[in-house]
């Protein structure tokens, strides 16, 4: 806590006393011909522009996540939509990590962002980075594995108003609000407000269940050259969907949570090189359900009111320094947070609070003018409440990146990290509650061949994990007490038919040393482009049949297409179709201790008005 102390005070005593287009133009790099960016380095890297979200029409994250290789996306029992490996359902608290900028907006609880930002409109985003790798030493986050940057767009460049507003078929709509501009003093800002009603009834045998919800937000961007300040609140209450009831309809029942976060950079020196960073989060969440059946409820069986009231503070701050010296680009940096958790009702826990405490260090080498070798250390200790011993943990990773001809490069990594148990993984074990953390041991290598026209890559990756955490339904959360295994491919081809009309074709396979329960194969084919006024899309993604149990589960081909008209420079009419098949993925429950299987969404039409001012 001193530590943070200090952090704060040297921040903003020098509070008040880059540059998106060269970020922009690095990204035109890595699609074109270069391995060597700055951003490279993080790991292997899936870019969205602006551009690819305004043709494809991305309304939501989830829409993204959707069809990210080697994971899936499936619609949990709460009607959430979670992430997943491939080739299994069971979640990893920690393994994803989602920004908004440099501020990670995974929930304090389980670390997941699916409660308040899985739908999050992308209305004010200008472009999205997701990492596969460990990315933690560079951007001075928790470990992770999966990282998720969504780059909000800036009021020097949008200065203006606009208007969005959506209908779906199914009932749900959303409206939103953006302005920017800027001040005579240099400061920019952009405000951001988006309402969405959510509309969604299933039938389950003869009942329903209900995925209504009302879910708000608000974002607010202030910057200069030197400083930016974030600032966002969404606001969430749904239905419980199947919720903990046994027999999979609850009577009644209700999520509601409130999310809140500010997030102060400063950058000092002419080469800015000096950076300070302060955040603060507050995570409000409300779960409550009422069914006369009862509810599964480890380790209490058919309880028939449930009712949880949980509220996370975090405070974080952290200084870094990068520096060049001979062939060498060097970054360290120091890292303080401090989490708080309580109850608001009848569940006490001793672990309330944990201080986390980390050092980095990160060299990147010039060993020639085409290969760079790449060393990152990072240190972690962690102190927790209550009856958990505190606990110390070092990563590392080493890499290189070839690059022997201008067209071609390769970029491999080895990596040692950790993934510590959450809040809620430590509440929902029942039978040993000090959880070891989970040990991850990762190799990949990449290979990129570009032409003026094209773009082929081929990804693998072998990964072992020991003292994975996992959900057993007898006991709650435990270590399981032998290494899981798993390994395969990514393949990625982009190709420019024009200069506005390009197509992307993705496919994954994935093997699992244990049994699979859900897909391990996948990908997707999408093509986009632009005509005159009008711009068109169409897009399939793919996951494969598997067997789990007695089910037999069928491949999924999401088909959607899309069409938008620009009456004039400032306003513009979209129509989107989205699972048109109606052949999407389906997600595993249980109903009075027997599997079944659901599909996660169905078909839908979404009309789309944009209006600039």
């Amino acid at each position: 806590m001193k530590l943070l102390i200090l952090l704060f005070i040297i921040f903003y005593t020098s509070l008040f006393s880059s540059n998106l287009e060269h970020l922009l133009q690095e990204y035109d790099t890595v699609n074109q011909k270069s391995l060597q960016t700055v951003d490279e380095k993080l790991g292997h890297v899936f870019l969205y522009s602006q551009k690819d979200i305004k043709l494809m029409q991305y309304n939501k994250l989830n829409d993204i996540l959707k069809e990210l290789p080697l994971l899936n996306l499936n619609k949990n029992r709460y009607g959430l939509s979670s992430l997943s490996l491939a080739g299994t359902k069971t979640t990893v608290s920690g393994f994803f990590r989602v920004f908004i900028n440099d501020h990670e907006i995974s929930s304090l609880y389980n670390q997941s962002a699916a409660v308040s930002w899985g739908d999050l409109p992308l209305d004010f985003i200008d472009h999205v980075e997701i990492y596969y790798g460990e990315s933690s030493f560079s951007l001075g986050s928790e470990t992770g594995v999966y990282f998720i940057r969504l780059y909000t767009k800036k009021g020097i460049k949008e200065n203006g108003n606009e208007i969005n507003l959506k209908g779906s078929s199914k009932g749900s709509s959303s409206e939103s609000f953006t302005n920017a501009g800027t001040f005579e003093n240099g400061w920019t800002y952009l405000f951001y407000g988006n309402n969405q009603k959510e509309k969604e009834t299933r039938k389950y045998k003869n009942d329903k269940i209900l995925n209504d919800g009302n879910r708000r937000y608000l974002y607010l961007d202030i910057s200069n050259d030197n400083t930016d300040i974030n600032m966002a609140y969404t606001d969430l209450k749904k239905d419980s969907y199947m919720g903990l009831s046994y027999d999979a309809v609850p009577e009644d029942g209700e999520i509601a949570s409130k999310d809140f976060f500010v997030d102060v950079t400063k950058y000092f020196l002419n080469d800015k090189s000096l950076k300070t960073n302060i955040s603060v989060d507050v995570n409000n969440l409300d779960n409550s359900e009422i069914n006369k059946e009862g509810m599964s409820f480890l380790p209490i069986r058919r309880i028939k009111v449930f009712d949880k009231d949980l509220k996370f503070t975090k405070v974080k701050a952290s200084v870094s320094k990068s520096f060049e010296y001979k062939n060498n680009n060097f970054l360290t940096g120091l890292s303080a947070s401090e989490k708080k958790y309580t109850q608001g009702n009848n569940v006490n826990n001793d672990f309330d609070k944990e201080d986390i405490t980390s050092v980095v260090f990160q060299d990147d080498y010039n060993l020639t003018d085409n290969i760079v070798l790449i060393g990152n250390a990072k240190f972690d200790k962690y102190k927790r409440s209550g009856f958990l011993e505190d606990i110390s943990e070092e990563l590392y990773r080493i890499g290189a990146i070839y690059t022997p001809f201008e067209n071609f490069g390769l970029k491999t990594f080895y990596t040692k990290t950790y993934l510590p148990p959450s809040f809620f993984d430590i509440d929902y074990a029942f039978l040993d509650k000090n959880l070891d953390v989970q040990k991850y041991r990762i190799f990949t290598i990449e290979g990129v061949y570009t032409t003026q026209k094209s773009k082929t890559g081929v990804t693998y990756h072998n990964v072992e994990i020991d003292d994975f955490i996992y959900l057993e339904p007898t006991i709650g959360f435990m270590n399981i007490d032998h290494t899981i295994k798993t390994s395969g491919y990514i393949f990625s081809y982009e190709y420019l038919l024009e200069d506005a009309n390009k197509i992307q074709v993705n496919y994954f396979t994935t093997t699992l040393s244990e049994t699979l329960n859900n897909s391990n194969k996948g990908g997707y084919i999408k093509y986009m482009g632009e005509y005159d006024k009008f711009e068109y899309f169409t897009s399939v993604i793919y996951r494969n049949s598997y067997t789990y149990k007695n089910l037999d589960i069928d491949a999924s081909y999401d088909l959607s297409l899309g069409i938008a008209y620009n009456i004039n420079k400032n306003l513009k009419v979209s129509l989107k179709g989205e699972n048109l098949f109606n052949d999407s993925t389906e997600s595993l429950y249980s109903d009075s201790g027997n599997d079944f299987a659901f599909n996660d969404y169905e078909r839908s039409a979404i009309l789309s008005l944009k209006w600039k001012f």
